[in-house]
């Protein structure tokens, strides 16, 4: 006899993002169907081809409502994974913090809204930071789940304020609200705002005689836990459906790697000699000396572990970019 099995209905809010097309193709592969958000029309347009003829988009802004009512109200969702968010610390500062406030909490509280009234059993994935934990003490790393919230930039503010907010819903709405703090994470399509990316893309650009061999660098003594993006999104699919309601869970590798080292194993795969020149202007206005995860109740919750070794994830970074570059000459 033949056992058929329901797909699951899914939004991913953000789904043409960095991390939405990897977890796109992550749940497409385990036979769901899968709806997703996006603002911008430039937004499909860089959306993977493959992709395309395989998730059902949809135009939203969170922080507006009537559009999330709208998006909502036609289907009902088993699960959701809200990506939609201004991502990076670089940017919450460029961009200021009502800005951020506005796109990552007013947002996040919307869809909150919205799933109340019309999806009010999906199972639904917050998607915090590691950011959140501010500076920790290198005597308390890695770090648990149980360290204290000290958020130091807006980024990490806003993403601590969507934790907090997620307890009203789960004790009125009993709404099944599970939070995920990732620590860092990286690979193909990632923007050049982040650290892994830039250094990639200037390298690529580099080796097309794009720029001259110089390559521009920030501070390179921070440690960071960076985690492959697909091992990511697995974690995120075990913790949704495994992890319990309203409990912070870490995402992270357990292993922490200084920019130094990013940046010669980057160089390593170079197919030309470059020169490193410090950039005060890539220096943050806050920063911290490492950040180190603790994912041990992950691993019980779920048996999560990460599968993807860094250089192999760095490589991947390199030859997305050497890609993106020859198909603009």
């Amino acid at each position: 006899m033949v056992r058929i099995i329901h797909p699951v209905n899914i939004l991913i809010t953000g789904a043409t993002g960095f991390v939405g097309t990897h977890l796109c193709e992550y749940l497409l592969s385990q036979g769901h169907e899968i709806h997703g958000t996006y603002i911008y029309p430039q937004e499909v347009e860089r959306f993977p081809e493959h992709l395309r003829g395989n998730i059902t988009l949809h135009s939203c802004d969170l922080s507006e409502m009537e559009q999330v009512k709208h998006m909502l109200c036609d289907t009902s969702y088993d699960q959701v994974y809200n990506l939609a968010a201004i991502s990076s610390v670089h940017q919450s500062w460029s961009k200021g913090q009502e800005l951020v406030l506005k796109v990552n909490l007013y947002g996040w509280l919307n869809l909150l809204e919205g799933l109340h009234a019309c999806s009010p059993n999906a199972r639904i994935l917050m998607v915090s930071s590691g950011e959140v934990y501010g500076i920790v003490p290198p005597e308390k790393q890695p770090t648990t789940e149980s360290q204290p919230l000290r958020p130091i930039n807006p980024y990490a503010d806003s993403k601590a304020a969507q934790e907090m907010f997620s307890y009203q819903y789960i004790h009125r709405y009993q709404s099944q609200v599970v939070i995920v703090r990732p620590f860092n994470h990286t690979g193909p399509r990632q923007s050049p705002d982040f650290v892994c990316s830039d250094f990639a893309r200037q390298i690529a650009e580099i080796e097309a005689g794009r720029r001259d061999p110089i390559i521009s660098v920030g501070n390179l003594e921070a440690r960071r836990d960076f985690s492959d993006v697909r091992d990511i999104v697995r974690a995120y699919a075990l913790a949704l459906k495994h992890c319990p309601i309203g409990a912070p869970i870490n995402v992270a590798s357990g292993s922490a790697h200084s920019i130094q080292h990013v940046l010669d194993t980057l160089l390593s795969f170079s197919r030309v000699p470059i020169e490193v020149r410090r950039d005060p202007k890539r220096m943050r206005p806050s920063d911290t000396a490492l950040m180190l995860g603790d994912a041990a109740l992950l691993r019980q919750y779920t048996g999560w572990k990460p599968e993807i070794p860094l250089e192999e994830t760095l490589a991947s970074v390199l030859e997305y970019w050497r890609t993106q570059i020859d198909g603009k000459q």
